[in-house]
């Protein structure tokens, strides 16, 4: 449930202050237990103990933040992955539960990616990736989310975007990607699709690949799913 998964962000975003709180407060009730006022050596011990506890606790909570981010990010782009990606299009469809506002999803995918590849070799074409996830990142709002899919796919989460706005965003980056300089040519398509009620999410991924698919028959192209019916917006 969505609550679940707030709930769990939050944990792992205040791990290092929560544990750090947990190992002090434990400090506090084992030396109570054992006596209600500090004196000589004994108050001394007890606030070594509580410290090292405290220090602990945030240690501990920093580690489990660190790892928590570590597993949501993709490692050659920096861009989260598709982990994060369920976990934060919940959260989207939650809010639009509450907001009523529409919710617009992109689907990337590079053109004849392969053939970079063959041609210019795999680390040429990580390059390419990196690139792309910075002009994905440079191009969106802080409350979109970017996530690499795999391969050289990636997702475009658009909370409070309609379907026009959507259109308007993957134009601007398809033809941002098609001028910029890699030393060769490099294109995308998009897919496009919106909803302005919670439906099911393999579902909602599923249009914006249908209106991928479709776009990848012309190439460098943008094309959405609206109502059903696939809608070319742009490309060659």
């Amino acid at each position: 449930m969505p609550w679940c998964y707030r709930m769990k962000e939050t944990y792992y975003k205040f791990a290092p202050v929560l544990l750090a709180f947990i190992g002090c407060a434990m400090g506090f009730w084992i030396y109570f237990l054992h006596d209600y006022i500090f004196h000589n050596f004994v108050g001394a011990f007890w606030t070594v103990l509580i410290a090292v506890l405290t220090l602990t606790g945030f240690t501990f909570g920093k580690l489990i933040k660190k790892l928590d981010e570590r597993s949501n990010v993709d490692t050659l782009t920096g861009l989260h992955n598709r982990r994060y990606f369920y976990n934060r299009l919940l959260l989207d469809m939650e809010r639009l539960r509450r907001s009523k506002l529409p919710l617009s999803l992109a689907v990337i995918d590079v053109d004849n990616f392969k053939k970079i590849n063959d041609r210019y070799g795999h680390i040429e074409g990580d390059r390419v990736l990196t690139a792309l996830a910075q002009i994905f990142k440079a191009n969106v709002r802080s409350n979109d989310t970017v996530v690499r899919w795999g391969g050289e796919e990636f997702i475009i989460i658009l909370p409070g975007i309609s379907i026009d706005g959507a259109k308007a965003f993957a134009e601007r980056i398809r033809s941002v990607v098609e001028s910029y300089n890699f030393n060769f040519e490099v294109t995308i398509c998009v897919g496009l699709t919106c909803t302005k009620k919670v439906i099911d999410i393999d579902e909602f991924v599923a249009l914006a690949d249908q209106a991928l698919y479709k776009a990848k028959e012309k190439k460098n192209s943008v094309v959405s799913m609206e109502n059903s019916v696939f809608v070319e917006v742009a490309g060659l």
